[in-house]
């Protein structure tokens, strides 16, 4: 059946105290593992940011208003692009908890767990117990796997069920268990169901790759997997169905300028292949055909340079071994990391956040070549420099970030942040040993940045995002939502935390109302109110910018007001 490392991985644990930082005293143990879950409850309560997230969010409420689980509606608007999962969950996020950010963020959070485990037990597979948790340590340290869990898009959940798909799969190539492959292509199908066909494509991409390079082909061609294709579309026929419900059935609405469309065929076919081409969606980040080389540079950190050394590293030694198996050898992880990775570059619509499904890829990679590297070699004393480097800088933006650009207001957060700076002194001046020492500094420098990052900064960010904080004083003042109109803006947080469709009108349909409450731009409603000769009885003012793109302008404090527009709930009246 071709190799399979590390036959005794199957029984790893891992919450068993002998693998988990096993050179750690037990108190060090508990701070690091409070101070992560801390960072991630942060995250979990830091509300929804404009964008993405509420706008995924406004979907999955409109759901539980209406009932109809089966329509993708946004805003009065039928929604063509990504299928129903996490929308899915947001509703029943609505239904259990009530509409809010716990609601949204909480399902995809408790799904990470999965993934979190499957990167344990693949790299313990596949390089042995002590690869596997530090492959773990690595993925929920890095920068931007702990940002898709704050600012919740798609790429939270379908990370992790392309790494659990990924390591059910594969272990069934090596056990031949039904159940593996039954669950696997369960979980390929959820996978699907989050992002369509490039979901379900990764994890078979990883493991295909792994069999062609063990040259197993005795279970290639025995075919025992072949049943898994049908059982495939059993589990995907949900989404299918839905999507046939409100589109095939329809053949008269038009999507994007293009009538007849099926639903169906979009989401088998042509979905990915428009992102790829960028039809329909523009160019965004297509005239940087290096824009996922160096957003890897913040989004993998502190285990960046680690990355581009480990994909050289592996990627040189299957060279000068022309790809010919090696004992105990793997290529799943590399393979993925390249072939995504030139997939994604050579596409017309590329965004930094397509790279997260790469993550545990990377995370098992790092792993297992560092533990390829001999102790007290040169290798490994340029490695150990290298990260003493990465962390500085690291430290060195962190502070500057949340002591000069965005000032700590929230002093409590002191009460993590001399723990996270105890650890950085112990993994610099106690830890000893190779790859512990090097593990520990960038574990613990990450921990001290993002301590301050989701317990301060993303919290200081949600200041100037005007939707929620509108929401807020719409509630606290007990105004009826009827009466009250958007004009020329746009805020999915307002109607997320509203739990209410705002209607959006125009000045010259609001011109000749009488008694009612508007929300938008300042100028504009100034504007409005001079052309009707109407009367502000009462005026909120806040201030708003798009804390999901930090520009110069606003990041800079002496330029933050001048770069932010000026948003107002006003009572305009008619005497």
């Amino acid at each position: 059946m071709g190799t399979h490392p590390n036959r005794s991985a199957e029984r790893a644990n891992l919450l068993d105290p002998e693998i988990f930082m096993q050179t750690h005293p037990l108190y060090i143990r508990y701070l690091y593992a409070g101070l992560i879950l801390s960072i991630y409850i942060l995250g979990l309560l830091l509300p929804l940011f404009d964008n993405d997230s509420a706008h995924h969010a406004l979907i999955g409420m409109h759901m539980h208003l209406t009932g109809d689980y089966v329509s993708l509606i946004d805003r009065g608007r039928d929604y063509l692009d990504k299928p129903h999962m996490l929308f899915w969950l947001s509703a029943l996020g609505d239904m259990l908890l009530g509409i809010g950010t716990l609601s949204y963020k909480l399902p995809s959070l408790l799904l990470a767990i999965p993934g979190i485990y499957a990167t344990f037990r693949l790299a313990a597979r596949l390089y042995g117990r002590q690869a596997g948790m530090h492959a773990v340590l690595i993925l929920v340290s890095t920068q931007a796997y702990i940002l898709a869990h704050n600012d919740v898009r798609m790429d939270a959940l379908l990370l992790s069920f392309i790494i659990t798909a990924t390591w059910l799969l594969y272990e069934y190539t090596v056990t031949l268990k039904p159940v593996m492959l039954i669950a696997g292509t369960a979980v390929l199908a959820l996978s699907f169901s989050t992002k369509g066909m490039s979901g379900a494509a990764v994890p078979v991409i990883a493991v295909g790759s792994q069999l062609l390079y063990t040259r197993n082909w005795r279970f290639l061609f025995s075919l025992k997997w072949i049943w898994a294709i049908p059982l495939f579309f059993v589990f995907i026929s949900p989404v299918l169905y839905s999507y046939y419900l409100q589109y095939d059935l329809h053949p008269g609405k038009v999507i994007r300028g293009i009538s007849r469309t099926s639903g169906v065929a979009f989401i088998l076919f042509h979905q990915n292949t428009e992102r790829l081409n960028g039809v329909n969606w523009g160019s965004s980040g297509g005239n940087d055909p290096f824009l996922f080389f160096h957003s890897l540079l913040w989004a993998l950190l502190p285990w960046c340079l680690l990355g581009y050394w480990a994909v050289f590293r592996r990627g040189f030694e299957l060279v000068k071994r022309r790809f010919s198996p090696e004992k105990n050898g793997e290529i799943l992880s590399w393979t993925t990391i390249v072939v995504m990775f030139s997939i994604l570059s050579a596409s017309n619509f590329r965004l930094p956040h397509y790279l997260n499904i790469l993550f545990p890829f990377f995370a098992i990679l790092i792993a297992g070549e560092l533990e390829k590297v001999k102790a007290e070699s040169t290798e490994s004393k340029v490695l150990n420099g290298m990260q003493k480097f990465v962390a500085v800088v690291m430290i060195l933006l962190g502070l500057l970030i949340n002591l000069y650009l965005f000032p700590v207001k929230a002093y409590a957060i002191v009460l993590l942040v001399v723990p996270a700076l105890y650890l950085v002194f112990y993994e610099w001046r106690v830890t000893k040993g190779w790859p512990y020492r090097l593990i520990g500094i960038s574990l613990s420098a990450s921990v001290l940045v993002n301590v301050l990052m989701n317990g301060s900064f993303y919290y200081e960010l949600q200041r100037y995002q005007a939707g929620q904080h509108i929401a807020g004083k719409i509630k606290d003042i007990g105004l009826e939502e009827n009466n009250i109109y958007v004009m020329n803006w746009e805020s999915p947080t307002l109607n997320y935390y509203s739990g209410y469709f705002y209607t959006e009108a125009d000045s010259a349909a609001l011109v000749s109302r009488k008694d009612f409450w508007v929300v938008g731009p300042i100028d504009e409603i100034f504007a409005l109110q001079q052309a009707g000769g109407l009367h502000a009885r009462e005026a909120y003012h806040y201030l708003d910018f798009d804390t999901t793109k930090l520009k110069t302008g606003f990041i800079n404090p002496q330029t933050r007001l001048e770069a932010c527009r000026k948003i107002g709930l006003v009572h305009l009246k008619r005497d």
